[in-house]
């Protein structure tokens, strides 16, 4: 359980990180996918990340 639990706090933080715009689109839309493979609640998540660094628009 607590697994999952860590799992998908590293999955929010990854999108988070890669939504920022900080970083070059390329290593954005590669910590998205790395979100992705984390299951569940992450793989949406990183989806929404990857849509975001691919567009060029930046959740804040």
């Amino acid at each position: 359980m607590l697994r999952l639990i860590l799992g998908q706090a590293f999955a929010a933080y990854l999108t988070k990180t890669a939504a920022s715009g900080r970083h070059p689109r390329v290593l954005s839309a590669a910590l998205a996918l790395l979100a992705t493979r984390m299951g569940g609640a992450g793989k949406l998540m990183g989806i929404w990340g990857l849509l975001s660094a691919l567009t060029g628009r930046r959740g804040r």
